[in-house]
């Protein structure tokens, strides 16, 4: 990944507004390079090499949250979300908010928030900068997913930039189709695409 990094929507009152589509929460494709790599694929759309540590997906508990705050700082410096929004996200969102481990040891995070209507948002994805390249943020999607239609959830819907065609190419390839298109959505110049994840019932 370059070291530029795009602006970033900060919303840390993560209790407002939770109930519509189309409020101002971090979706997975917020900083995600316009090339070949994208944050969910953390590496090329092809990268499949995982195999050479054991990981693990399961449910984030308390003990998580400071690796998970420190991978989040080394991606996105200033514009990190901090060590609070994490342990407010646990409390609000536990059961749908998950960790990705190598070895034992925290590796990135997947954290889904309710919307109306029964459906779900993908809030963030990340993959920590020293296991990008490996497959992990795929297999943490499709646990995101796998985890949404357990709990009978509807859908699974997120927002993407039009230009990031790599992102909205991953996305695809799992099922999603965009609903819409919004000029500005996230500000003046930020363009987004409504996409969403019919989820079958389990």
């Amino acid at each position: 990944m370059t070291e530029e990094k795009e602006p970033r929507e900060r919303i840390y009152q993560v209790s407002t507004n939770r109930e519509r589509a189309s409020h101002k929460l971090r979706y997975v494709e917020a900083s995600a390079p316009i090339e070949e790599d994208c944050r969910l694929c953390v590496g090329s759309l092809t990268a499949t090499a995982h195999n050479e540590n054991e990981f693990s997906i399961a449910k984030t508990v308390y003990d998580d949250i400071a690796r998970m705050a420190f991978l989040e700082k080394q991606l996105y410096s200033n514009q990190a979300y901090p060590p609070l929004f994490f342990y407010q996200a646990l409390q609000q969102w536990r059961d749908t908010f998950l960790s990705l481990k190598v070895d034992n040891k925290v590796a990135g995070y997947s954290l889904m928030v309710p919307l109306a209507d029964n459906a779900l948002a993908l809030m963030s994805l990340l993959i920590g900068k020293s296991f990008q390249g490996q497959g992990l943020g795929k297999e943490l999607l499709q646990q995101s997913i796998l985890l949404a239609q357990s709990l009978h959830y509807k859908r699974l819907e997120l927002s993407v930039s039009p230009e990031n065609k790599s992102a909205v190419c991953l996305y695809e390839r799992f099922g999603f189709q965009t609903t819409d298109s919004i000029k500005d959505y996230l500000g003046p110049g930020e363009d987004r695409l409504l996409m969403s994840l019919p989820l079958a019932k389990t």
